[in-house]
């Protein structure tokens, strides 16, 4: 459980506990990380923090919410109409939020091993992406633009999967890879599979 701050004291209190804390978690990790690392990392008493947060799983719980936001907004549709544009806009956009949190991100698979709760955001933002993709492949194959043979909520699951197992390996661990790359591989796998043609250009090496 975390209090709701009621003035903009508590607010930026608040707020600096949890920006203090997503640094302490993504330096220690969830397990080795104590409510007392946070407190000192934020400058304040051990009883501030538990003023505001009654566990760790708490403060985490709090931290996550800015993750989680930036991960669904990633998940919006493009204003693409090419669909491979459209499909390499997404692609970009979900690498960059999960280069930009993957260490958290890291942080919360670990707690969630142990915590339904942090199982449930992760469940929950996997099928959020799923839904949506393959909303998106319904359309394309209505329209005649991907092919029909595919069950577009398995195909959707699969192609998620494979970007969020991508995303993990090309940007975890704080390693800094090429983005292009990245993006181009995973749009020429996601046309390819899913028969889509366009004449809009891709990168080529």
């Amino acid at each position: 459980m975390s209090a709701v701050p009621l003035t903009d004291r508590g607010r930026r209190t608040r707020d600096a506990l949890i920006s203090a804390a997503r640094g302490v978690f993504e330096v220690r990790g969830y397990d080795a990380t104590r409510m007392g690392d946070i407190a000192e990392a934020a400058g304040v008493s051990h009883g501030t923090v538990y003023t505001w947060f009654s566990t760790k799983d708490a403060v985490l719980m709090a931290v996550i919410e800015s993750l989680v936001g930036d991960l669904y907004a990633s998940l919006g549709t493009p204003d693409e109409t090419d669909p491979v544009a459209r499909v390499d806009l997404a692609n970009r956009r979900y690498l960059d939020a999960y280069r930009a949190n993957a260490r958290l991100l890291e942080v919360v698979e670990q707690a969630a091993t142990s915590d339904d709760s942090f199982r449930a955001v992760l469940a929950d933002l996997r099928r959020t992406h799923v839904e949506r993709v393959a909303a998106t492949l319904r359309h394309l194959q209505s329209d005649g633009l991907a092919r029909d043979d595919l069950d577009a909520h398995a195909a959707a699951a699969a192609l998620c999967a494979m970007v969020e197992g991508f995303a993990r390996h090309w940007f975890g661990r704080g390693e800094s890879h090429d983005e292009d790359v990245a993006v181009d591989t995973l749009t020429r796998l996601w046309a390819g599979s899913l028969g889509l043609e366009t004449t809009a250009p891709t990168r080529r090496n």
